[in-house]
Parts: structure tokens; C-alpha cells; sequence
């Protein structure tokens, strides 16, 4: 009779073991993702306030191991010179540099993750995936790969010995409950062990309201000392009602990067340092293509981490800038006003506005000449020669390019927009604004039309006494001002 009892009473423990098993198996396949596609995730009731129920949290610790891919740790991360993360394929090798949200109006609704990278394919076939990583969930959700886009038109040349630039393009399968991923790894398996991982960029403005305009400058990379006119340009633009400088940094000197650390205390300037990968090559003599199409990689990185904080994106180097022509007009916002009336006869949504390029160069006839009250190390404010002529056929201009609508950017012009690829342009007129373009000497068929025919052109002066008197109160602040590489500040004087 006891070894009975005891048979029974194993056989309910076993079969209540059995229970409690399926039981909790019940609510693990109920609760948890069994597989990693979508199919398999119940999101009706996900809101991006109230995010997943506690107790499913505690439940994912208990119940689950990692069963599509793992969170990449420290140890598994293959990275090349600080910025990149690089990940070899069946169809080449991807250096990878940044990833960002996007939901913007003319997507109608949808989301998708962009990834910015360097990748040495000239056309990229490769079938991979995007592991996305959502708040609340112990393993990432798998998306293909939407869109390898080449950052570069191949009729401008192709890189075949280095990596040329492209914008990759994920789909959000939870844009349609609001939900935002994290994280996010590129894989080729599709719940691969990934070597790689990236916060998405999301940055939003505080109060809801964007700031107007945002200048992207390309990797900055020589040592001449710039100081001075680093400070006038910066005035200059504070004038134009700049919101943000951002500026990539390969190699400068020391004195120029005083400069940008008082302006990026004062919240005009953000310091960007940037490195390529040493696997590629790097200088104009090396590689013309990857010299000029790295330049590509800090533009679109500017564009897209500031996506929803500012209206329009200018690339614009140290050596230009944007001026309002008519005397009433002393701003760009008063510039865009002015041409965006001008653009409704029209009656369409452009992307983007350019302005053509004026040259004004130092080396010309005039070039010894004295101005009076306006030091000639000034190098903005003492130059008053340019061609006579715009430079043809848009060459060299600079554009207004709309954040909301535009895809891909270039030096001066956008290469595509949202709606229907290509960009629709309303040119600001040439009595209305125009690119200064100031050079010291150059080579080009264009700008060597400046020194033998130069016309006078004062057009800045309008804004003479103001920026005088901005200048010397910056450089006061220059010299008082003491940084983590300054003990002392920096004294410019005057000339």
C-alpha cells in the first residue's frame, strides 16, 4: 500500500509538473516572440506611451533566451579608426558610420532607419538585413534591406580601387503603432551574430520648433592657421541669422581650434572629429574619387542627425558665403522670403533654392590696395573685386536645401528628394543673392576671369559698422577665453 501512495504521489507530481510546464509555455509563446518575424509579434495593443505590460518585462527575464541574434557586445564590435564599424560580406566589404530615424511628412506615414556608410561595391546586390532593436524587447526584429543607394552619380566617375558613399534604407514594421527602434545592427544572416551596433539618431528640438539654418562644413584638413578669418566668417554668418555651424575636423590648427571651441561654448559652433577608414585611401594624390566622395559621408551625417532641428541645410566652406543683395534684405530669412513669393507664380513645392557663385579673388590688380577704416587682414570686408561675371551654368553654387524634403545632398546641390526623386529648384536671382567665394589665387578657367577684369563690388559693406565692431568684441572674448587646450587665451590683433 505505501510503495502505492508513493507511485501516486510521484505520478501527480510529474503530471502536475507537467502542468506547470505547459502552463508556462502557454504564456511564454502567448507573451513572448517565439520567432523573430513580425508575424510572430502581437503589436495591436503596443502604444508608444505605455510601451510593453511590466509583467511581460519580467517574464522576458525568467522565460527567454536571445533567439534571433544577441545584443553585440564591446569585445564583438569590428571598429576602424574610431568612426566606423566595418562588416565583410558576400558582396563586399560595408564601413559603416552612422544610422538615423526618419518619418518626415512626404514618407505619408511610414518610417524607415537610414544607414550611412562606405561600401567598395559600385553596385551592391547584397540580400541582408537590419536587426532592430525596440525598447522592452530581449532580441531585435529582422528587416531586408529596403534600398542601397550610391551617394554619387556613376557618370561623374566610379570608384573602383576605394569605397564610394551610400544611403541605406530599412523599413520600420512597427511605424504603423508609433513604435521607434533603438538600436540597430546590418547583418547578412538574418538573425546572425552581428559585429556591430548604432544608436539611432533621433534628435528632436525641445520646444517643437525648428531653427532655421544649419551650415555643414566638410572635413576640415590642413594646417594653415585661420584664426582670424574663422572669426569674421563666423560674424558674418551670425548676421545672416545662422543658427548652427557644424564642423568636421580631420586635421587644423591649433589656433583654429580655439576658435571653434569659444564659438562652440557660445552654442553657434559644433565640433565634429572625423577620421577615415585607413583601409582606404585618403589624399587627392592617392584616390581623386575617394578623396572627393568621402566628403559626402560628414554631409549626409550633418543632414540627417539634424533632420527635424532646422529648416534648411547650406554645405558651405570657411571661404564662402550667402549674401543678400537688395539693401532692405540683411538676412536669409529675408533672402527665402523674398525668392520663396517670387517661386509661388509657379505653383509648386520646391526642395531647394541655389544661388550662383561670384568669385572674389586677392591676387588680382587691386590687390595692394588700402581701404580705409577696414583692417586688410579682414579678409571678407577688405576684398571688393570680383568677376565680372557669374560662374556659368550653376557652377560652384551653394543651395538652400529643405530638410523636410530632401534625400540626398551634394556640395551644391541636392542629388534627390523624397517625393519623386528628382529635386525641383527655384534659382534665387542674382540681384537677390548670390555665393561670395573668396580665393586667395586660383586655377580654374572661371575663377582666373576675376584677376585680369575685376568690377567692384561693396555689397557687404552694408553691413560694415556692425560687423567691426562684432569682430573686435569676439576677438576680447578670444583672448579672455580659455578652453581644455588653452592655459591662455588667444590675442589677434587687428591690421
Amino acid at each position: 500500500m505505501q510503495s502505492k501512495n508513493i507511485t501516486n504521489s510521484r505520478l501527480f507530481i510529474f503530471a502536475f509538473a507537467i502542468g506547470i510546464s505547459i502552463y508556462l509555455f502557454y504564456i511564454y509563446i502567448t507573451l513572448v516572440p517565439a520567432k523573430t518575424h513580425l508575424d510572430h509579434y502581437d503589436i495591436s495593443s503596443f502604444k508608444q506611451e505605455d510601451r510593453i505590460a511590466p509583467q511581460r518585462n519580467e517574464l522576458l527575464k525568467l522565460l527567454t533566451n536571445p533567439l534571433c541574434g544577441r545584443f553585440p557586445m564591446l569585445t564583438d564590435l569590428n571598429v576602424s579608426d574610431t568612426n566606423w564599424q566595418v562588416t565583410n560580406t558576400s558582396n563586399g566589404t560595408f564601413y559603416l558610420y552612422n544610422a538615423y530615424f526618419d518619418d518626415r511628412e512626404a514618407l505619408k506615414n511610414k518610417s524607415v532607419i537610414r544607414i550611412l556608410a562606405l561600401i567598395n561595391k559600385i553596385d551592391v546586390s547584397l540580400k541582408a538585413y537590419c536587426q532592430l532593436w525596440y525598447e522592452g524587447m530581449n532580441e531585435p526584429i529582422p528587416v531586408k534591406v529596403q534600398e542601397y543607394l550610391m551617394i554619387w552619380p556613376k557618370y561623374w566617375g566610379t570608384n573602383e580601387k576605394g569605397a564610394g558613399p551610400y544611403l541605406m534604407t530599412c523599413p520600420n514594421p512597427l511605424s504603423n503603432v508609433s513604435l521607434v527602434p533603438q538600436f540597430v545592427s546590418f547583418v547578412e544572416e538574418e538573425c546572425g551574430n552581428a559585429n556591430n551596433i548604432f544608436e539611432i539618431r533621433n534628435k528632436r528640438p525641445k520646444n517643437g520648433h525648428k531653427e532655421n539654418f544649419l551650415i555643414s562644413v566638410k572635413s576640415l584638413d590642413f594646417q594653415t592657421d585661420i584664426s582670424l578669418l574663422l572669426v569674421e566668417w563666423c560674424e558674418i554668418l551670425k548676421i545672416f541669422g545662422v543658427n548652427k555651424i557644424e564642423i568636421f575636423i580631420i586635421n587644423a590648427h591649433p589656433n583654429v581650434i580655439r576658435v571653434l571651441k569659444m564659438y562652440q561654448a557660445e552654442n553657434l559652433v559644433a565640433i565634429k572629429y572625423l577620421k577615415f577608414p585607413h583601409e582606404l585611401p585618403n589624399k587627392a594624390s592617392e584616390s581623386w574619387h575617394q578623396w572627393t566622395q568621402n566628403d559626402l559621408i560628414p554631409y549626409h551625417d550633418s543632414f540627417y542627425e539634424n533632420l527635424y532641428q532646422y529648416e534648411y541645410m547650406i554645405p558651405m566652406d570657411v571661404d564662402e558665403f550667402i549674401v543678400p543683395r537688395k539693401t532692405e534684405d540683411r538676412t536669409w530669412t529675408d533672402l527665402l522670403t523674398r525668392t520663396i513669393q517670387k517661386s509661388r507664380v509657379k505653383n509648386e513645392t520646391f526642395d531647394a533654392f541655389p544661388t550662383m557663385n561670384m568669385y572674389f579673388v586677392l591676387k588680382s590688380v587691386h590687390e595692394n590696395e588700402t581701404i580705409p577704416g577696414i583692417p586688410k587682414n579682414l579678409r571678407f570686408l577688405s576684398s571688393i573685386y570680383r568677376a565680372a561675371n557669374f560662374t556659368p551654368s550653376g557652377g560652384n553654387a551653394k543651395t538652400f536645401m529643405r530638410m523636410d524634403r530632401v534625400l540626398t545632398v551634394h556640395n551644391h546641390f541636392p542629388f534627390s528628394c523624397l517625393d519623386s526623386g528628382n529635386c525641383k529648384l527655384f534659382d534665387i536671382r542674382p540681384e537677390d543673392g548670390h555665393l561670395a567665394h573668396y580665393r586667395t589665387d586660383c586655377d580654374n578657367p572661371e575663377c582666373k576671369l576675376a584677376k585680369p577684369n575685376p568690377t567692384k563690388d561693396t555689397t557687404l559693406w552694408k553691413y560694415k559698422d556692425e560687423l567691426l565692431k562684432n569682430v573686435k568684441e569676439a576677438l576680447q572674448r578670444l583672448k579672455e577665453f580659455k578652453s581644455d587646450i588653452d592655459i591662455e587665451g588667444l590675442d589677434i590683433k587687428l591690421t
